[in-house]
């Protein structure tokens, strides 16, 4: 199971998911107002000196979208015994994050011009775009292990 390079693949989008839910991934700022906003996994909080303050939006589809990715991850390192089940996992997985990432986007320009406000992204917001290449990268590494799997039961 660790010796292959899917592997590796997976427990690395496990990780940069599992980072993505703890950080912030945007901030927006009212400079009108002198107001400050962050997204993360709570939804968009005002924050002030004191810290988040008041929760103006609730982000509960994203937050359930990213544990089901996390779980669908996790369920697929250990299925590597069924390289197909595997594959089909992993398939469910990638539309999962290119799903959340248009959510995330229309999400965030949304809230962008409702609030008024200029929107910064943070590093974490690009780490399930990273998420994405990462299990195509280990959609292709249990291809080629099926492709070779069917290719030795040939030769015996």
């Amino acid at each position: 199971m660790w010796q292959r390079i899917q592997t590796v693949y997976l427990i690395l989008v496990i990780i940069l998911m599992t980072a993505g839910i703890l950080l912030p991934s945007a901030e927006f700022f009212n400079s009108t107002n002198n107001i400050a906003y962050q997204l993360d996994a709570r939804g968009i909080v005002e924050m002030s000196a004191q810290g988040a303050t008041d929760k103006l939006a609730s982000t509960n589809p994203m937050t359930f979208l990213y544990g089901l990715i996390l779980f669908i991850t996790t369920f697929c390192i250990f299925k590597f015994q069924d390289r197909k089940k595997q594959f089909r996992l992993a398939t469910i997985n990638f539309i999962l994050i290119l799903i959340y990432i248009i959510g995330f986007a229309v999400f965030v320009f949304y809230a962008k011009n409702k609030l008024g406000t200029d929107l910064s992204l943070k590093y974490s917001a690009v780490f399930p775009v990273i998420a994405l290449i990462l299990n195509y990268l280990a959609m292709r590494g249990i291809s080629k292990d099926e492709k070779l799997v069917r290719s030795l039961d040939r030769l015996r």
